[in-house]
């Protein structure tokens, strides 16, 4: 079944994810209080390929992020990272198994990469905003009358 969007698809992909705990999901935006997730949306051109009949390889290239508990606790920290760690690991398999995200009519899901290990962006002493680009990469076929 198609969604409206790329960012839904791509919302509803990692919201499947059985890694994720009980916090807030948005997008483009994360919540000031551990635990939220959220799929931000990175600036690119999203067209790798334009082939001869008009359709094109595209990418679309968004992070996941999140904002965690943050100490200076090793262990927590640990923790933290290994999350995105297995993120990754969740998001390649998926990727592997052909189990990619629903996309528009008009486009069809070809890979999710990493691009980034995930990382420490931003913190506190309370929490810390931890991210990991990704890049979907999809077919866009042009819409053309059909001959008659």
């Amino acid at each position: 079944m198609a969604v409206d969007s790329i960012i839904q698809g791509v919302t509803d992909f990692f919201m499947e994810c059985p890694l994720l705990k009980d916090g807030a999901f948005h997008v483009n935006a994360l919540g000031s209080e551990p635990i939220n997730y959220s799929i931000d949306v990175d600036v690119s051109d999203p067209i790798l390929e334009t082939y001869t009949n008009g359709d094109s390889y595209r990418q679309y290239l968004f992070a996941f992020s999140s904002r965690e508990f943050y100490s200076l606790d090793r262990l927590q920290n640990i923790q933290n990272s290994a999350f995105f760690e297995k993120v990754s690991d969740w998001v390649e398999r998926r990727s592997l198994e052909g189990k990619l995200p629903e996309m528009p009519d008009d486009c069809s899901a070809q890979t999710i990469t990493a691009l980034s290990p995930g990382y420490l962006y931003s913190n506190t002493l309370q929490d810390a905003r931890y991210m990991i680009q990704f890049q979907l990469t999809y077919i866009k076929t042009l819409h053309r009358e059909s001959c008659k």
